[in-house]
């Protein structure tokens, strides 16, 4: 399991990525991986505060139940512990291809606390609040009514997984413009990317979100996937609220690779800084071979997009004065295995360090894009002030 860290003075940032071992039966690469996941967590030295699996869902049941096990035999409770289940199309000949946490360690005498919330539609988060801030992450959200039924269709399904994460935002004090970051799967993406993206954007409008520094979209990855059967799409989302300065969320709203993503019918920002206390926690958008007119670079060339995309995160850590170095957990998406060797080739011709990113096997938005990346960086000090556009 690597860990990645940022000491602030209310707490530590922790970031723990483990892939599964492919070699071993599905029930004991499952046991070794929560194994290792309860050790850190045990004692409460680690307080989750989102935590994904990905793997496919034929195995989710069997895994989940030995996720339980193995938190309940180290003195956790699981049924406090939301988690958000990632299908991912089995890759590499393995059903379950590893987690991903996000943890505090809080600071002795800061008050810092986790606790567990959760809404109508059997939504559940983390609600963090530490000495003058708020961070909820909410895990799942569905496109269900208040009772937990799925709305019947596509367009439904999208209204509904946004109205819900709206009112499991009110019900904790938040507003929709609080949220900093959203990670969107969508079960059949080449298929209704577009609708998707209508129904998000009305949505944005409706709430005076439209994209400008005073009214940021959040960074945002929209890739395939789901969370169980007849879901058509699933949601995590991050809002933050901050009193007296004591943190900010700023948008990274281009890079010198790319520009708005909002110009070719996309509503998300490249990418958001969260400030929290000392130090930033980046967080960077899905990102591919798009380039500034919003068009695929590099029809059918694996190795370019690869680089491409690489290049394209590397100049936003650069405009936050940081590097691929700085990346502490992340996702890479690919469109099939030959594309997965190709990162890993491209990455080792490069000499890029090696990024803790669970490989997930996934369509990205559009059919000619064969590679998708989204990452998180740790990075000292305030940074730049403004976001070069």
């Amino acid at each position: 399991m690597e860990r990645h860290e940022l000491e602030r003075s209310t707490h530590g940032e922790c970031f723990l990525t483990s892939l599964a071992h492919r070699e071993l039966p599905l029930q004991a690469a499952a046991r070794v991986l929560f194994a290792g996941l309860a050790d850190r967590l045990a004692g409460r030295c680690v307080l989750p505060f989102q935590e994904k699996v990905y793997g496919s869902l034929e195995c989710q049941e069997e895994v989940l139940a030995i996720r339980r096990e193995m938190l309940a035999r180290a003195g956790l409770d699981p049924d406090d512990l939301p988690v958000t289940w990632v299908d991912g199309r089995p890759g590499q000949g393995a059903p379950l291809v590893g987690l991903q946490l996000w943890g505090v360690v809080p600071s002795e005498g800061t008050g810092l606390e986790v606790s567990t919330v959760d809404a109508p539609g059997g939504i559940r988060g983390r609600l963090l609040a530490g000495p003058g801030f708020r961070m909820l992450h909410l895990a799942g959200v569905r496109g269900t009514d208040e009772d937990g039924r799925l709305a019947d269709g596509v367009t439904a399904q999208g209204e509904r997984m946004f109205l819900g994460a709206e009112a499991a935002l009110a019900r904790h004090g938040f507003a929709y413009t609080d949220v900093a970051r959203t990670w969107i799967y969508l079960r059949r993406i080449l298929d209704w990317y577009g609708e998707f993206n209508r129904v998000r954007t009305v949505f944005h409008g409706q709430r005076g979100i439209t994209g400008g520094a005073e009214r940021p979209f959040p960074a945002s990855t929209g890739i395939q996937g789901t969370g169980g059967p007849g879901e058509e799409c699933q949601m995590d989302m991050l809002a933050l609220q901050a009193e007296n300065g004591a943190a900010a969320a700023r948008p990274m709203l281009a890079s010198g690779r790319q520009q708005l993503a909002f110009d070719y019918g996309s509503g998300f920002s490249r990418g958001m800084t969260l400030s929290v206390g000392e130090g930033r926690t980046v967080l960077v958008s899905g990102t591919a071979s798009i380039g500034n007119d919003g068009e695929t670079l590099y029809v059918g060339q694996r190795d370019p997009q690869v680089m491409q995309t690489l290049l394209s995160i590397a100049s936003l850590l650069e405009s936050e004065g940081g590097s691929l170095a700085d990346v502490c957990q992340g996702t890479v998406f690919y469109k099939d295995e030959q594309t997965l060797r190709s990162y890993r080739e491209v990455t080792g011709l490069l000499g890029v360090p090696k990024l803790p990113l669970v490989p997930v096997l996934a369509d990205v938005c559009r059919p000619d894009l064969l590679v998708e990346i989204e990452a998180v960086a740790l990075m000292d000090g305030p940074g730049p002030k403004e976001v070069s556009t």
